[in-house]
Parts: C-alpha cells; structure tokens; sequence
C-alpha cells in the first residue's frame, strides 16, 4: 500500500487526538493466562511431577485471566486479582500476568491511574516488557498525558510489540495532542500500511483530508467576487 502523501499546510484537526483513541486504547491489554496453571484449574504437568502441590493464588489468577478475556468487569474481578496479587508465593512470571490482567480491567473500567501502577509494576519486574510499556502509554493517553505516552509507546515499539499498528494509533493520538500534527499523520499512516483498511485509522485520515479540503473551500470563499480579498 502507497504511503499517503502529507499535507504542506498545518492541519487543524478539530475533535481529533486523545478522544479519538479511546476504543484502540482497550485493545491493547493482553489477556495473560497464569503460566503455572491451566483454565480447569489444574496445575501443569511440571506443578504435579512435583507431586501435585497447591499452586497458592493459582484460582484466583485464573480467575483474573478469565474477567479480563471476558471484560468482567465488577468488583469481584478486581478483588480476585488482588488476592492472586497478594500472594508472595505468586511466581514471577504469574504476578507478571496477573498484573496485565487486572491492568487490563483498569484500562476498561476507565481507572487509569490504577492500571499505570499495575503496568508499573510489570516494568519494575521486567524493564523490557514491551506490551507493558504499550499498555502503560495507554494509560497515559486516557490521563492526558500525552508526552509521557509518546515515550511510552516509542519503547514499546523499540522492544517489538505484538500489535505495532494499535502502537502507532495510539501514538499519533498522543502526538496530536501535543501539537505535533505531521508526527500524528505519519503514525496514523504507519498504521494503516500494517494493516490496510483498517477502519479506525482509515478514519482519522479522512478526518485529515476533510479538514483539509474544509480550510481550501473556506480560502477559495474569501478570495471570489465579493468576497474579502
């Protein structure tokens, strides 16, 4: 797919930019099952070779994972989270998809704030977690923080993301918020050559050219007969 060509003049993009990106910003929570246990409840083959033991905080990890594929969103699912989170015996790698998952349900009951220490924390535990950092800039967007965000997404596509055309929509919202329209219109391109057709995308640049094509009519007006010179 051929690269849109950019505007030479400064586009005013009206009720683009941070609003615009809230339903791309909810897709970019991954919804991690527990690694040491499955869906039916039971511990992996590894866990029972070591004689079945009780995976502690397993059930309600399970739990978690299953509200935040589900988008359960009520306040047992947080509370199921918490207790999962709450045990020290929590493996790494499970507190590190527990907190994804219950930074997941933050993001789509709108508490940003809480789900930024979750994605937070994963940081803490794992500095190159790239969906982290993509997810932490999420949170930034819907804060309104928009330079924070920016770097946030930039080093989760640094590290590679499993979905760098969402990163690049939420990115360019950032970037429009602060001003920076070009940098906004070339992430909102980006992501429409990863994924053509994408209708969310294809959108904000057509809200771009319609702006565009607005401020021409509004010029042509002002310099007919009659018009203001």
């Amino acid at each position: 797919m051929t690269r849109r060509a950019m505007p030479q003049r400064r586009l005013r993009t009206g009720s683009g930019g941070l609003g615009t990106a809230v339903a791309a910003l909810l897709a970019l929570a991954l919804f991690a099952m527990p690694g040491n246990a499955r869906a039916d409840g039971q511990s992996d083959a590894s866990e029972r070779n070591k004689g079945a033991r009780t995976v502690v905080g397993a059930m309600d990890s399970i739990a978690c994972s299953k509200a935040a594929a589900n988008s359960l969103l009520d306040d047992e699912s947080i509370a199921a989270c918490d207790r999962a989170l709450s045990t020290e015996r929590l493996s790494r790698a499970n507190r590190i998809a527990t907190l994804t998952n219950r930074g997941a349900l933050h993001l789509r009951r709108r508490e940003a704030e809480q789900a930024l220490a979750d994605f937070d924390a994963i940081i803490a535990l794992e500095a190159r977690h790239a969906e982290a950092h993509l997810n932490r800039g999420a949170a930034l967007v819907m804060l309104r923080r928009p330079g924070p965000a920016v770097a946030s997404i930039t080093t989760a596509l640094t590290y590679g993301v499993s979905a760098p055309h969402k990163a690049y929509f939420n990115r360019a919202a950032a970037r429009e918020a602060m001003g920076d329209v070009r940098g906004a219109y070339e992430d909102y391109n980006t992501a429409l050559t990863i994924v053509p057709d994408w209708g969310a995308a294809e959108a904000e640049l057509s809200r771009f050219a319609r702006g565009r094509r607005e401020r021409l009519a509004a010029q042509l007006s002002e310099t007919a007969p009659g018009g203001t010179p």
